[in-house]
């Protein structure tokens, strides 16, 4: 909810400017970075619920913050609070204790579907929420709906037994977690979910200027999103649901990638046509969703319970590290290069992308 309208209303605040409201907006993702890999260890030798609820009481803790200091300043602290609770990859491993192999792809799919919807909800929601009821109730709302989220966690989700590791094994545990990130398999999807949120980021800071030169308006771009979004879901729930073929499953992260460098392609080409704009777009969350479900379901498959938090956990730091550096990149040659150009670097990227991942598969 805050993304869409941080950049306008943030320059109200006191001592308000651009570069803090980048800060602003940049420093969830730090916070992420630092905090993934430490919760993910915690969760590996204390009980993962646990870690979850301290995760959501730091948020929520930010929260507060964010609502009560109205400068710049208290939005920063606020905003790094709210991001030190980093508990995605603690929350998949987790799921992945409870719930048998050949339901996981299912339920890490489902999850997918409730971070489509609830991201589609907030970009429609937020700027109306500030204009009737001003820029800090966000933060109220966030602080409610996290209280909401300890509730549910306390009382409905049931406590995992806490993981036995020896003593050895724990003084050990950074070798471990070297071991787990050098792993060809785990690596493959660590470097995929990096440059699938590179990739994102650079499409999403050049698809919203082209569609308004193309005539679409800023405040209607939501409408596509939520058509493409919702198409694409429907089509990865019919391929979870009946596709049996052993070699699509066996391949599809590089059937994915390839099909990104396809609608790169048609970008390349045809981005000047609204139509055929549409089709990359379309073509390209299809991609996207089917890895954001099939990438990790590669880690979880394959590592023993003990060390599943962990691998989880650098997993998501490397999904933000890929928003981060996407981000800061794209905005970077966005001022020197031309639509044509950036293009061409995106398709350079997924090729990199494709051989990379290929090498490490065999």
């Amino acid at each position: 909810m805050v993304l869409p309208v941080l950049s306008k209303y943030g320059m109200y605040l006191d001592d308000g400017n651009k570069f803090l409201i980048g800060l602003s907006i940049g420093i969830y993702g730090f916070a992420q970075v630092l905090f993934q890999i430490p919760f993910g260890i915690l969760s590996d030798q204390f009980n993962r619920k646990t870690i979850i609820l301290i995760g959501l009481l730091v948020f929520f803790i930010g929260n507060l913050i964010s609502a009560n200091i109205h400068s710049i300043w208290g939005l920063i602290i606020g905003r790094f609070l709210q991001g030190s609770g980093a508990i995605s990859g603690v929350c998949m491993a987790f799921l992945s204790d409870f719930i048998r192999e050949e339901h996981r792809v299912k339920s890490i799919a489902a999850i997918g579907v409730s971070f489509a919807i609830s991201f589609l909800i907030s970009m429609i929601s937020g700027p109306l929420i500030i204009q009737n009821f001003g820029f800090f109730s966000i933060f109220w709302i966030s602080s409610c709906l996290s209280i909401i989220c300890i509730v549910i966690v306390f009382f409905l989700i049931p406590f995992s037994k806490t993981n036995k590791i020896k003593k050895q094994t724990i003084r050990l545990s950074h070798k471990k977690i070297l071991k787990l990130f050098l792993n060809k398999i785990f690596f493959r999807s660590y470097m995929g979910i990096f440059f699938l949120h590179f990739i994102l980021m650079m499409n999403f800071m050049i698809i919203p200027n082209q569609l308004e030169i193309l005539g679409y308006l800023f405040n209607d771009h939501w409408k596509i999103y939520l058509y493409t979004i919702s198409i694409s879901f429907l089509i990865l729930c019919i391929f979870i649901l009946y596709c049996k073929n052993r070699f699509f499953l066996k391949n599809i992260i590089e059937i994915s990638i390839f099909l990104i460098f396809f609608s790169e392609f048609i970008f390349l080409l045809a981005h000047s046509y609204f139509f055929w704009l549409i089709i990359s777009l379309q073509i390209f969350f299809i991609s996207f969703n089917f890895l954001e479900v099939f990438l990790p379901s590669n880690i979880g498959n394959n590592i023993s319970k003990n060390y599943k938090g962990s691998a989880m956990s650098i997993y998501s730091t490397s999904q933000f590290l890929g928003i981060a550096f996407g981000g800061i990149f794209s905005g970077w040659i966005y001022s020197f290069l031309n639509m044509f150009q950036i293009c061409l670097f995106q398709i350079f990227i997924v090729l990199i992308w494709y051989f990379f991942s290929f090498f490490c598969k065999k």
